[in-house]
């Protein structure tokens, strides 16, 4: 039997490099039937093997925590991160191995511009790699801004609902001191009515303009509130605002008061005008009754929106989410809406705007993942071509000259069968020629065969004639 040799050295083809070997040149995708003859080579492709392997391994771990903070189940979690992890194992691969090299180890201008789609495409796939695990690396911060996110929205939510209760508690004050008892302005025969008339209008007018200055102490409290919910006790601003807050509601209660005494004095004319004239009093009554029952609506909706400010913080954790969207508290809704990768992502990136060495740390691990990702890219250019690379030219040109080869062998066979198609058809037609030739020759030679024949008959006929009447033959051929 005759031996293989290697077509590098002369020695005894090589058939195995080894298990490790064997897959990272797998996942390099070189050929590694030529590169096991090439010693010297093993490392260099095994590095890149093993670059793009380790790549995919990342991004199978980073899709597979991206999906599992939007699907709450650990199998769908693990499936898509296996396919994400082949995706990119893939893609990685196939940009290595079709970049172009000059075969020396600097970097040409050349090589930069045809590698640069791929150096891009390798740029954005690190990033999208690096991103879910930046958010798992700083999982805890993120989950401690999530949480300073929701209390903040919470106390937004529960501030915005106290201040319509107390606006709504305050028009329901209003209708029950009185306020707006009277729509027009009403005249009477009797003068002392007339002046009590008066005064309830000059009442009312303090009255509203104290209702204002309520109004605009509470446009002034709630943003102050906020702002100090927002807040811890040790910051510097803290006791400032709630110095502020004491001034302000204690003027506010200060004008509670005045209002109250306004509307006191209102409620006593108004029991003199009732007095003293019937026809008012019947209007007042049917006022009253109109303000008693709007009082109540309000006082309705006052109890709703305290029932909505005492389980706002409740977490019905039992609930599905379409109980939660339709009666939910203000926490179940915020959960739901925290909940998820961009969730994350929006509290990741207020993390990064509020903490610098944040920002830089999730910059740095950015640029790692990104130089990894490229690193084979890069690699593939400044690599000089060794024996491999001599070997696979070697290779492919065996191969186009076989190409060749075979392109000639085709074309002659393409050819001959031309040529000896090209002489069935003149045989053919030789054929075609001759055998039309004998056949016009018999034709012609029938043709002459009837024409003698009609002739001699003609002939006969016209001996006859003259036989029988010679005279008159000779007339008739005169004539």
């Amino acid at each position: 039997m005759e031996e293989k040799k290697s077509i590098y050295d002369g020695s005894e083809i090589v058939v195995w490099g080894g298990r490790i070997n064997e897959f990272l040149w797998l996942c390099s995708g070189v050929n590694r039937k030529i590169l096991r003859q090439c010693p010297t080579e093993y490392a260099k492709y095994a590095g890149m093997g093993g670059t793009i392997f380790f790549t995919a391994c990342m991004a199978a771990l980073s899709g597979g925590y991206a999906i599992s903070t939007v699907f709450d189940n650990s199998i769908v979690a693990v499936i898509f991160g296996i396919f994400w992890g082949m995706l990119i194992f893939n893609l990685d691969r196939l940009i290595v191995n079709t970049m172009y090299s000059d075969g020396k180890v600097t970097i040409s201008w050349q090589e930069l511009v045809s590698g640069l789609p791929r150096i891009v495409m390798a740029i954005f796939l690190g990033i999208v790699i690096s991103t879910p695990l930046e958010l798992k690396i700083f999982e805890d911060a993120i989950d401690i801004q999530i949480e300073q996110d929701k209390d903040r929205l919470l106390n937004e939510k529960i501030g915005e609902t106290i201040h319509r209760r107390d606006s709504t508690s305050q028009k329901r004050d209003e209708i029950l001191n009185g306020v707006a008892m009277f729509d027009t302005q009403i005249t009477t025969s009797s003068t002392e009515t007339n002046n009590l008339l008066s005064d309830i209008n000059d009442l009312q007018t303090k009255l509203n303009a104290e209702n204002n200055m309520i109004r605009s102490y509470d446009q002034k409290i709630v943003p102050l509130q906020r702002q100090l919910n927002s807040m811890t006790s040790d910051n510097s601003q803290y006791q400032s605002i709630l110095s502020k807050l004491g001034s302000l509601r204690s003027k506010r209660a200060s004008a509670v008061s005045q209002r109250n005494a306004l509307a006191a004095a209102i409620r006593g004319k108004q029991g003199q005008v009732a007095a003293s004239d019937a026809t008012l009093k019947t209007l007042m009554g049917n006022k009253q009754a109109e303000t008693q029952k709007e009082s109540e609506r309000l006082h309705q909706e006052i109890d709703s929106l305290n029932l909505i400010i005492n389980e706002s913080k409740v977490r019905h954790k039992d609930w599905t989410e379409e109980d939660i969207k339709t009666k939910g508290s203000f926490r179940d809704k915020l959960e739901v809406q925290y909940k998820g990768f961009q969730a994350r992502m929006k509290a990741f990136s207020e993390l990064k705007e509020e903490s610098p060495a944040t920002n830089i740390s999730s910059i740095f691990i950015m640029l790692l993942f990104i130089i990894v990702e490229t690193a084979p890219t890069f690699l593939r250019m400044m690599v000089a071509d060794g024996s491999y690379e001599n070997l696979l030219d070697a290779e492919k040109h065996k191969i186009e000259v076989l190409a060749c080869k075979k392109k000639s062998d085709i074309n002659d066979v393409i050819n001959t069968e031309i040529q000896i198609s090209t002489e069935k058809n003149r045989q053919r037609l030789e054929e075609e020629i001759k055998a039309n030739k004998e056949l016009m020759e018999k034709i012609a030679k029938t043709q002459a065969e009837l024409l003698q024949i009609a002739l001699d008959k003609w002939r006969e006929e016209e001996l006859a004639k003259i036989q029988e009447n010679p005279s008159a033959y000779i007339k008739t051929n005169n004539s």
